[in-house]
């Protein structure tokens, strides 16, 4: 609860009040006029958000790919870095790549080998015509984004369901062996309930974090309007925006607000999640 308080309510307390205030010019003079805005700010706020609901369900389409498609490799990965199969030195160098560089260097060498390497493979090994663009054009930056974005991920997550299975006793996973357990039910019926609190915690970060993550679209493409989610839009939004309302109606107040609203839609449904993943989920018995 402290936590809480210090690191959401006291951090965000600027952004509550600005939800809802409204700023003009002051005629004939430096500053601005603050007044009450009551809820117009939240009205505004939904009708931009729902003005491209595109962006809603691109949003929903990656948080359901980073969920069913990012953590469930990352678990099979991990477990396969676990039990210390053949080169998984090899593939812990290549997950782990994206944390050892930086991300702006990673983000170009990637451009690089997305438009550069792959348009000599194309042409010079295949004698193909390349895509126009390479794998960043109009073409494929959809399916290029997602891959980026889920060979980033993997590092962190693999990491750390890894680092959990490696908290396993061994002597659990020998009785379970001298039993007949071969490696799908010890995944199934043994690994996943022993990690599961780790589990939960990324389901829940992905579940709340629907409306604010970007896809990494400013760093590969700078704007890409056609794959845009909500949280590239509040993104290039907050870049743009300023305490007086722009041509566009965006301004620090609607933003706010949007937060604010985003906040209050989102919060039950993870916390009902997250309830649901622990009062159901695996036991440990």
């Amino acid at each position: 609860s402290i936590q809480f308080l210090i690191c959401y309510v006291y951090v965000n307390i600027n952004s509550f009040i600005l939800a809802f205030q409204s700023y003009t010019a002051k005629t004939g003079a430096l500053g601005f006029d603050v007044t009450f805005a009551g809820f117009t700010n939240f009205q505004k706020a939904w009708a931009v958000a729902t003005e491209r609901m595109d962006r809603i369900k691109l949003s929903l389409i990656w948080a359901a790919i980073k969920v069913f498609v990012g953590i469930s490799l990352a678990l099979i990965f991990s477990f396969y870095l676990y039990k210390k199969y053949p080169m998984s030195g090899l593939f812990k160098t290549v997950l782990f790549m994206p944390q050892i560089l930086s991300p702006m260097i990673f983000s170009l060498l990637f451009k690089y080998i997305a438009v550069d390497v792959y348009k000599f493979v194309v042409e010079e090994w295949f004698h193909m015509e390349a895509l126009k663009g390479g794998l960043l054009g109009q073409d494929a930056r959809m399916g290029t984004t997602i891959f980026f974005n889920l060979w980033i991920g993997f590092g962190v997550n693999v990491l750390l369901f890894s680092g959990s299975m490696s908290g396993i006793d061994n002597s659990l996973v020998e009785s379970a062996q001298l039993d007949g357990v071969n490696l799908i039910k010890e995944f199934v019926y043994l690994t996943i309930p022993m990690i599961w609190p780790t589990l939960v915690t990324f389901l829940i970060t992905a579940l709340a974090g629907i409306f604010i993550d970007q896809m990494n679209i400013f760093t590969l493409f700078d704007h890409a309007a056609e794959i845009e989610t909500f949280g590239y839009f509040l993104f290039v939004s907050a870049k743009s925006a300023n305490l007086l309302p722009s041509t566009k109606g965006i301004d620090y107040s609607m933003l706010s607000a949007m937060g604010l609203m985003m906040t209050f839609i989102l919060f039950p449904i993870t916390m009902l999640v997250r309830y649901l993943l622990n009062k159901f989920g695996p036991s440990v018995d």
